[in-house]
């Protein structure tokens, strides 16, 4: 499991880094992996190259040429600093894992120069949802004593990271991504807090103080609360039907390494993203079944929208025993189905509730 976010990259032209080989290309997204990285599942290089594009749109960002992802971090010779799984250049992500979302986002905003740290980190915490970690850390520390500790500094350090990603929620949801996409085209690495302010002023219409009161009345959650799952929410080929006419149907999913669809492996898991229209606020319940070799599988029911009140719930799968009722909200939901990496296997869903019984 991963227990330390990635750290930022400083230089666009390091001469001690090198690129090995691509071996992969796609629209938005060269694959070139170190020798001894370990081999992918079918469906990670398409996910990936996808995730670049709905990433750039949910930015803002121009995407003139493939971002180059180097896949394993050499022991002797890494361009990422000592303790990192992974790092961003203007040029290129470096990252241990496939894919690695949070250094992905940061490879994205390069191609616009990246923004001051605080709300670089920020946003890779919210688009980057990269991992489940063994520690999900709440949001903590002074808003002001972390954006100033960003300032002049060639990384932020990670106990800012949970700060940095639940303000940066807090302004898409409040004001809208054009905050976001504002502080990256008119900030960089050592803007300094006042800059950062007007930036935010101008974009909001609203005077700092008063975004910062406000700011202060919104609860704290920890990190995988307030991400937003850009791969379910965003891609059309996601969405599936949950009900034929009024009837709830199985969904069905192959998840394996030769599926076309299957990401991973990393950290010992494979997984699929889909997801469903909820029609009207509610009660649903949620059934499931696994073929042989995906005992152990779990699927994580996400609500499309970040901060600390979106739904989120985390359900084990098995026999065909409803899960405890979840109230869901009115509008999208991503459905992550995990198992443990092994034989190829198939999970299967059915939601009743709003009608479909």
């Amino acid at each position: 499991m991963i227990v330390l976010l990635a750290a930022l990259g400083c230089e666009a032209d390091d001469p001690g880094r090198e690129i090995p080989p691509i071996t992969w290309s796609g629209a938005q997204l060269d694959y070139a992996p170190q020798p001894g990285a370990y081999e992918l599942c079918e469906g990670t290089l398409p996910y990936m190259d996808r995730y670049v594009a709905l990433a750039a749109d949910a930015m803002g960002v121009e995407v003139d040429r493939p971002l180059v992802y180097v896949h394993g971090l050499e022991e002797d010779g890494s361009p990422c600093p000592r303790g990192a799984l992974g790092c961003s250049f203007r040029d290129a992500v470096y990252a241990e894992v496939a894919p690695q979302e949070h250094e992905m986002i940061h490879g994205v905003r390069g191609f616009a120069g990246f923004s001051q740290l605080f709300f670089e980190e920020g946003t890779a915490e919210v688009f980057g949802d990269d991992a489940r970690l063994p520690m999900r850390v709440m949001s903590n520390g002074d808003l002001m004593e972390g954006i100033e500790s960003a300032s002049d500094a060639t990384r932020l350090s990670t106990r800012w990271y949970p700060r940095a990603g639940h303000f940066v929620a807090h302004l898409q949801e409040r004001y809208g991504p054009e905050v976001t996409h504002a502080l990256l085209r008119e900030t960089d690495w050592d803007s300094r807090v006042e800059r950062i302010i007007e930036v935010i002023e101008d974009e909001t219409g609203v005077g700092w103080e008063e975004i910062v009161e406000e700011y202060e009345t919104v609860r704290e959650c920890a990190q995988w609360r307030y991400r937003y799952p850009l791969h379910g929410c965003e891609e059309p080929t996601a969405l599936r039907s949950r009900c034929d006419g009024g009837e709830k149907v199985w969904i069905t999913e192959r998840i394996a390494c030769d599926e076309p669809g299957t990401v991973g492996p990393r950290d010992g898991e494979m997984w699929k993203t889909i997801a469903v229209e909820v029609p009207e606020d509610g009660e649903y319940r949620f059934f499931s079944l696994l073929s042989d070799g995906a005992v152990g599988s779990e699927m994580t029911i996400e609500e499309c929208t970040m901060g600390c009140d979106k739904i989120v719930a985390e359900v084990a799968m098995g026999l065909e025993i409803p899960t405890p009722v979840v109230f869901l909200r009115k509008g999208r939901y991503a459905l992550r189905l995990t198992r443990p990496e092994g034989e190829p296997a198939e999970v299967s869903v059915k939601i009743a509730g709003a009608g479909c019984e």
